[in-house]
């Protein structure tokens, strides 16, 4: 495939991270190209565009596996098309967008699929994005069905704009005992305007405490929730619900380290020093603040943190069993096109998810 603006997604291998005190925050610092460790790149050339033409739906579908799911997004139409790069859009400021976000679910699934769909936009939980009322929209995917739902972005500021569509298949189902869950993701970056210098969104990145380290071959871990404030049990395995109760706040813990990103084409590379990710909190799927005032935590390791400690605090929940999906997106405002550089550095830029449950009682 020419571009990973349409990539897909196999999902038939469930992935998961097996699974002291949080140190002084450090002053807050934002991403420089010496961070990415790649050579800055003019703002009018910023990555080689793409030809429209070339994303042949039909194509990608015929070059996909007989099985797995296929997802992309894509802008509709005409302005929207124009100027693009590898997972990566040119688009008006202060006009609304639509995309379409399709799904190719190939006639050698033996079972249909339901998904959970929502839209991030700057990592935060876009309303009304999808066709049904709210924040989220649910459907379901029979073998061979092609099917395309419509994303409204709303208008948008010039500069550099994240837009991640996510899709949690079969919401019906109970937590694994892990907190293992595949997350469905396809992450654009819209340009809106000229393209800044230098080509990142302003965010401030507080250094993440090391607890455990690499030098002392501590676990690395991507993302991990613990109940423990100085240990690194998994949730509350081996069961898949925590019991607590209505009147109880629930306090946790988020678990994760450096990441870097091996390209076997480019095996003299030395390694990353430093990563960034933002870390994002769900209950039943609607987000909610993670730090009071915080919908966001955006964080930086450096490459020898295999893990540090965030903790958080959940409120009192209603009666009933809830779930909790807590999200880390790698390198946060950084152009998909630089972060995914075919034939140079390809940095950290995926989308990771912990699902666990919470059994409230009186």
């Amino acid at each position: 495939m020419s571009s990973r603006i349409i990539s897909g997604l196999l999902i038939w291998v469930w992935l998961f991270t097996s699974c002291s005190s949080q140190a002084n925050p450090q002053e807050p610092s934002i991403i420089s190209w010496d961070d990415l460790q790649i050579a800055p790149k003019p703002s009018e050339n910023l990555c080689a565009k793409i030809n429209p033409e070339d994303l042949d739906w039909e194509q990608f579908k015929r070059d996909f596996p007989s099985y797995g799911l296929f997802n992309a997004i894509e802008p509709e139409e005409y302005p929207n098309r124009k100027n693009l790069a590898d997972g990566t859009q040119w688009v008006n400021p202060n006009k609304t967008l639509t995309f379409n976000w399709r799904f190719w679910y190939p006639e050698g699934n033996e079972s249909p699929i339901t998904l959970r769909l929502f839209v991030l936009l700057n990592e935060r939980q876009l309303n009304n994005a999808l066709p049904d009322a709210g924040n989220y929209s649910d459907i379901k995917i029979e073998s061979g069905d092609d099917v395309t739902i419509k994303v409204i972005v709303p208008p948008l500021s010039p500069g550099v704009h994240d837009l991640i569509a996510v899709g949690i298949p079969y919401p019906q189902t109970d937590p694994d005992i892990y907190g293992s869950v595949i997350v469905v993701a396809r992450r654009i970056t819209l340009i809106a305007g000229e393209t800044p210098s230098p080509p990142f969104r302003k965010i401030n990145f507080v250094t993440l405490p090391a607890e455990g380290t690499v030098e002392r071959n501590d676990p690395g871990m991507v993302l991990e929730l613990t109940l423990k404030e100085n240990g690194i049990d998994v949730w509350n395995w081996p069961n898949p619900w925590l019991d607590t109760k209505t009147d109880a706040s629930i306090i946790f813990f988020a678990l994760l380290g450096h990441l870097d990103v091996v390209n076997a084409d480019m095996p003299d590379l030395k390694a990353l020093k430093t990563s960034f990710s933002s870390l994002l909190l769900f209950l039943d799927y609607q987000q909610i603040e993670i730090a009071p005032g915080k919908f966001v935590i955006y964080s930086r390791t450096d490459s020898n943190t295999a893990y540090g400690r965030i903790p958080m605090t959940l409120p009192p929940l209603s009666e009933g069993k809830h779930t909790l999906l807590t999200l880390r997106i790698d390198a946060p405002g950084v152009p998909m096109c630089l972060l995914w550089n075919e034939g140079g550095r390809i940095l950290p830029n995926s989308v990771y998810g912990k699902l666990v449950g919470i059994n409230a009682v009186p």
